[in-house]
């Protein structure tokens, strides 16, 4: 009856299902060779891929036999003898039959392999051997010989988590098993029998050791010849190079911030396609052994990660300082602490949960660190704890099929897999929200050119009382008291560093290099709120954008939303730059199960749009180019042997909170984000400009463009170049400037005489002069 009982739901021992259990793995196109090559992988406990048995090589096949199980293909499951004595040894804890032994046949080593039932010594132990023995004959009278052989060479756990022949030998050759040489297929057989000793990279010699044994057993059973065994027994063990982890008997559970990203809208993606819940998608991810086609590019990936380990700080300042954290601890209450000696606190589902975040630096009070830095909140009387912080970043490059190739959300090195990924959370914008909902939209509608005229004006004035100052923003703009106040007001928009604002004349071309906030709203006054909002959200899919709370100037053109745009986002809607077209940003093309069938076609999910004319993008490009050259990033054109073309947007939110930047190359569009994870005025810390992330990206797309072609920006049919008077922005016959338009939207030709700002000038140094 106990044994009906334990054995009646062994699932695990359903070898059918132990076949779909495998590792799924991300492949990345070659862009040298022009072939997939694996990326990275997503598994569960075990990280294995099925293969089948006649993919195996016969050698394999025969050294595990050999070595592990001699008359494998005739017992029942068992090996009666050895069994009884291996149990009595449990039992006793003394070796009685021999050495003490555990399992003995292939069955007996699948049933502990799959199952887990290692309890040892005593009645537990025996029991143990009582369900191996039944569990085996079990396995033996369902499945045929070469099935066990197949689920045993798949499941077989080698070093740290690496499971099954094929993923050994990748690890340890750097070739599929198929082609694993009959003194590899020994080393494999070999590892088996002690992992830990017969680690290959640690214990090179044992593991010879034990092969020459293996290929003896071959030998002796009559599976090799004499001379087979000689030779491969001269044959040196030759491994792949490996990383330090692998060293280590590990494989790397350290993907990417792209790997992550993938994982994640992979599992979207199926939960969308299959109606599954998240923790079933997950499950298909990590133990479906899909074949994922990713989009990255290792090259632009590899050394934007380099860059962003921010060794020494050498591209971005830390700004160090101590932030507060808030807790649910009352200030009068006892405070419990993990085993790292950590405060802990109760979370909203009733679980104690630690008041740091998993890399957080905590502040102390004390030289020695035994007593933590804390304060109390008098609102609500509860413990305050402090952490270091320092600044971070994120970066994410597209090209212009929509495809993501690289991602970076965090500075320094990325140490746990499925980190916050700064990369893919919105964050304000600032000045890069200009071109893509105000001045293109202008531009496509007709309502203004590269060279019209505009004028540098805010739009309400502090006698307005529209528009409180940052210090009193806590207060209530509409309450009585605060109308009654003339010193709590401010005109708006104001421009960086309080320049311009005072009716002066500017062409359009220059307000956008120059990045004046005046223009820039008033240019969206002339799209309008709705238009710019629909065309942001809907066409550019910058979904993170509210209608109730981001329908207005200020988010849509000055970048400062509820929450914002992730920096795939805004890479991804500055691709409407190179001929006007959209793409949906994405991370992957086709997924495959393991039998090759199609499980995903993404193209599905992903859109392609005219979202603007070519020859706005072309109008667009060039403005944007001059942001590099006299604007407010110049000399931050990369510098490439070819002299590859660049353009680009600085964006700066008010106080200095974030910095943010968009660059563009024929090949490329990257964004940026710089700030502090809660947003914290950085000019506090004398910091008042976004350059290190101009310096990031210029030192990445001359790295990456290094080995390109020339490749210039496309020039769209209908835009023809002109000549302008940078002085009034009208057309001449010869001479100024050059401009950028279609003959049906040409700038009015101006003369000193007929100037439609004059009057609004007048009016501004008129109040200026009050």
């Amino acid at each position: 009856m106990y044994i009906v009982e334990v054995t009646a739901n062994d699932t695990e021992l359903d070898l059918d299902n132990q076949k779909l259990k495998q590792t799924t793995i991300v492949y990345a196109l070659n862009r040298d060779t022009n072939e997939w090559e694996p990326y990275a992988t997503f598994s569960g406990s075990d990280n294995r891929i099925w293969k089948s048995l006649d993919e195996m090589p016969e050698y394999l096949q025969q050294a595990v036999i050999a070595v592990e199980d001699k008359d494998f293909m005739n017992e029942p499951g068992i090996n009666i003898k050895r069994t009884i004595g291996a149990a009595l040894n449990e039992f006793t804890g003394n070796a009685i039959y021999g050495q003490t032994t555990g399992a003995s046949t292939l069955e007996q080593q699948l049933v502990k392999n799959l199952t887990k039932d290692d309890d040892v010594g005593g009645i537990d132990g025996y029991l143990r051997k009582v369900r191996e023995i039944f569990r085996a004959i079990g396995l033996c009278n369902r499945y045929s010989k070469a099935t066990i052989l197949e689920a045993y060479l798949n499941t077989i756990p080698l070093t740290g988590q690496i499971y099954g022949m094929e993923v050994g030998a990748q690890t340890y050759f750097g070739k599929t098993v198929s082609d694993l040489t009959l003194s590899e297929c020994a080393v494999l057989a070999s590892i088996t029998k002690n992992p830990t000793s017969y680690n290959p990279f640690t214990n090179p010699e044992n593991l010879q050791t034990r092969r020459n044994h293996v290929l003896k057993e071959m030998y002796n059973q009559g599976y090799i010849t004499e001379e087979e065994y000689n030779s491969a027994c001269a044959e040196p063990i030759t491994l792949v190079e490996s990383s330090s982890s692998t060293k280590t008997a590990t494989v790397s559970s350290n993907n990417s911030y792209f790997t992550d990203a993938l994982y994640n809208d992979l599992v979207q993606a199926i939960m969308e396609t299959y109606n599954m819940t998240n923790q079933e998608a997950q499950s298909e991810v990590l133990n479906g052994g899909l074949r994922v086609y990713s989009t990255v590019d290792t090259k632009v990936q590899t050394s934007l990660e380099n860059l962003m380990l921010n060794e020494n700080d050498d591209i971005f300042p830390a700004l160090w300082h101590d932030e507060e954290v808030e807790t649910s601890i009352p200030a009068d209450g006892e405070v419990t602490y993990d085993d790292d000696g950590l405060p802990l606190q109760e979370n909203s589902d009733g679980d104690m949960v630690s008041v740091f975040g998993q890399d957080a630096i905590p502040v102390y009070a004390d030289d020695e660190n035994t007593t933590f830095k804390t304060t109390v909140n008098e609102d609500n009387n509860t413990l305050v704890f402090y952490e270091k912080v320092r600044t971070q970043a994120a970066a994410a490059v597209v090209d212009y099929d929509g495809q993501v190739v690289a991602v970076v959300g965090g500075l320094g090195e990325k140490k746990y897999d499925l980190v916050f990924n700064r990369a893919t959370e919105p964050h304000q914008t600032g000045s890069t929200m200009k071109p893509i909902a105000a001045y293109c939209l202008a531009i496509d509608n007709g309502l203004t050119t590269y060279s019209s005229r505009q004028i540098d004006l805010g739009i309400y004035t502090a006698a307005d009382k529209k528009v409180l100052k940052s210090q009193y923003s806590y207060l209530d703009p509409f309450a009585a008291s605060t109308l009654a106040r003339d010193d709590v007001w401010r005109s708006w928009p104001e421009n960086y560093g309080g320049s311009g604002g005072d009716g002066a004349t500017v062409l359009t071309y220059d307000a956008l290099q120059q990045s004046l906030n005046t223009v820039a709203v008033r240019i969206g006054q002339l799209v309008g709120t709705e238009m710019m909002f629909n065309f942001a959200h809907d066409t550019l899919q910058c979904t993170y954008l509210n209608a109730e709370t981001d329908m207005d100037y200020a988010p849509l053109v000055l970048g400062a939303q509820s929450r914002g745009l992730t920096t795939v986002q805004l890479a991804a809607a500055y691709t409407i730059f190179y001929d006007g077209t959209y793409t949906t940003p994405h991370y992957f093309t086709e997924v495959y199960d393991y039998q090759d069938n199609l499980y995903l076609d993404n193209s599905k999910r992903i859109s392609t749009t005219q979202a603007i004319k070519p020859s706005t993008a072309t109008i667009m490009n060039r403005m944007l180019q001059n942001v590099l050259k006299t604007g407010t990033a110049r000399g931050m054109v990369p510098d490439t042997e070819n002299n590859i073309p660049a353009a680009a947007k600085t964006g700066t939110t008010s106080d200095f909170k974030d910095f943010t930047f968009a660059g563009l190359t024929p090949y490329y569009v990257t964004a940026v984000w710089w700030g502090f994870d809660d947003p914290t005025p950085m000019d506090t810390y004398g910091v008042t400009s976004g350059k290190p992330t101009q310096v990031l990206w210029k030192s990445l797309m001359e790295e990456v463009l290094a080995d390109k072609e020339y490749k210039d920006f496309p020039m769209a049919d209908d835009v023809v170049t002109k000549q302008f008077d940078p002085s009034t922005g009208s057309i001449i016959s010869g001479g100024g400037l050059t401009g950028y338009y279609t003959e049906d939207n040409l700038p009015e030709n101006y003369t000193d005489d007929v100037d439609p700002y004059a009057a609004d000038a007048l009016n501004a140094a008129t109040s200026t002069a009050g």
